[in-house]
């Protein structure tokens, strides 16, 4: 029976009845169901979203080093040993969801696995994204202006640089004419010793030749400078170096023992669709490597403090693994590129044409063939423009500059003195529109082939990297720039309800989820 109500007491009874509690507990169920079911659906959205924040966390212990010293984002995936450990990836990121973790309640979860499905490397598609990476650091400081210019300023210099191998056909003809003048004159010779019988006719034909050579020269007034082609032969046969440096001596004596290259090594590849680049301008990637590369004449503006060689310009454009043959290999390139640039302006000077034909025509003009004696003078032409090339190398060499086409009036040897005219001293000429080293090292750079030139930017990188502590086995090829990943979340019950979805047999929700975070943003 119910109790009766008491005025006087300070504790009263109660009552219920069976209908009424099987109503309240239906609609506290039903409550509690709703706050599980809007608790189910925040964690499925929030699965997906943490899992992107570990992503980026990761992302976030980018290889420092790599960053301060060449503005390259990167995340360093290797087990510090020289492999690619993508396992330690992802129990690294997994220790730190857990750390994160701590002290959630109502949406508490826990990064129960996760696996790296797809990522990609600095390497792949032969380094572009370490292109695009270099591209977008200069994109920031380049003024649309002066990106015109320097294309304007290339573009003429690789119009001059195509006419290299002709220079190489007409000198090469030149040394043929002058082989071929002495067979001919070889064989007047002995036919007509053949006819007098005289074994001593040669030498004195010779002198005679000489004498008659000496004599046309005399009527003329003057004395002809001696023929430079032999000289100039075998001066571009020998050490080039000892030509051109002022100091042989300073050359650096650096050298990376057990060398081994990306272009033709073994390298980590990753699984992720190779990236695009674009509409990307080479010009924004040779000013990068102007800025932080350092080279012959100094350090770049920017760049590491730690070099394995220092000369790393001359390394993008000859791919050797000592300094002193990447200073041989641009040094010849930069007196044929100059040799061409100086051949273009002794074609507008007719007095030194006039003077060349004249001892053409003393040297070979006694076979009476006109192309021998146009080849021979074309030869004389190229032997003082290379002789002006050893001048205008070491000026470079020497702080510089050079215009890539000069004035007849800019010519600094004396075309009399012939190979004499070497000894004269380096000078540190200072050209209004001249370019100085690290310009025309540009120009080299940019006639190297793409992907050979970005392959060996990364060698600069990685060699550089190594000699700081800890970085004994540093590999571009180890270097991460994309990854795509899948995980499980996992969170335990929190409301007593009928929500069954998403639940397993042990009794946890079970949130499957996938994201990828890339240094490029969205893909």
């Amino acid at each position: 029976m119910p109790k009766k109500f008491n005025p006087t007491s300070k504790v009263q009874g109660g009552s219920i009845t069976l209908f009424l509690a099987l109503t309240l507990t239906l609609v506290l169920s039903f409550c509690f169901s709703l706050l599980e079911a809007a608790r189910v659906q925040s964690l499925s959205a929030m699965a997906q979203r943490r899992l992107l924040l570990d992503l980026e966390s990761a992302f976030g212990e980018y290889h420092t080093a790599l960053w301060q010293d060449y503005r390259l984002l990167f995340l360093d995936g290797s087990d510090g040993a020289g492999q690619l450990d993508l396992a330690s990836l992802e129990g690294h990121m997994m220790g730190e969801s857990d750390w994160a973790q701590k002290g959630s309640s109502f949406f508490q979860m826990v990064l129960r696995n996760m696996e790296v499905v797809r990522y990609g490397l600095a390497t792949d598609g032969n380094g572009t994204a370490f292109e695009l990476q270099a591209c977008r650091a200069m994109k920031e400081q380049l003024a649309a202006g002066a990106v015109d210019a320097w294309k304007e300023k290339l573009g003429k210099g690789e119009e001059l640089a195509s006419k290299r191998q002709g220079m190489e056909k007409t000198w090469n003809q030149a040394k043929d004419a002058v082989e071929d003048a002495e067979v001919i004159e070889k064989q007047k010779e002995e036919a007509q010793a053949g006819e007098e019988g005289n074994v001593n006719v040669q030498p004195a034909k010779r002198e005679g030749r000489e004498q008659a050579a000496k004599g046309e020269a005399g009527i003329l007034g003057k004395e002809l400078p001696e023929n430079p082609i032999e000289s100039v032969d075998l001066l571009k046969r020998s050490a080039v170096l000892q030509a051109v440096v002022e100091n042989p001596s300073g050359i650096s004596g650096k050298t990376i023992v057990g060398f081994s290259p990306l272009e033709g090594r073994q390298k980590e590849k990753g699984n992720m669709e190779e990236m695009q680049k674009g509409s990307l301008d080479k010009i924004f990637f040779l000013q990068y490597l102007n800025d932080f590369f350092s080279c012959y004449t100094g350090s770049g503006k920017k760049g590491s403090q730690e070099h394995a060689l220092d000369y790393e310009l001359e390394y993008c454009i000859a791919g050797k693994d000592t300094d002193a043959k990447n200073l041989e290999k641009v040094v010849k390139e930069l007196l044929l590129l100059r040799e061409v640039g100086n051949f273009a302006t002794i074609m507008q000077d007719g007095k030194k044409q006039s003077l060349a034909l004249e001892m053409a025509t003393a040297a070979v003009g006694f076979t009476g063939i006109v192309p021998l004696i146009e080849a021979v003078k074309l030869g004389i032409l190229l032997a003082w423009s290379y002789i002006e090339s050893v001048l205008d190398v070491r000026s470079l060499l020497a702080g510089g500059k050079v215009p890539l086409m000069k004035k007849p009036s800019d010519w600094k040897s004396d075309v009399a003195l012939g190979k004499e005219a070497l000894k004269q001293e380096a000078k540190k000429t200072e050209e209004e529109d001249g370019w100085d080293y690290r310009e025309y090292l540009l120009l080299l750079l940019a006639l190297v082939r793409e992907h050979t030139l970005v392959n060996r930017a990364m060698d600069v990188v990685e060699q550089n990297i190594r000699l700081q502590a800890g970085e004994t086995n540093f590999r571009m090829d180890q270097q991460i720039y994309h990854i795509q990943a899948e995980g499980l979340y996992v969170a335990a019950p929190l409301f007593l309800g009928f929500v069954t979805a998403g639940k397993k047999v042990d009794g946890t929700y079970h949130f499957y989820c996938s994201q990828e975070f890339s240094y490029f943003g969205q893909q």
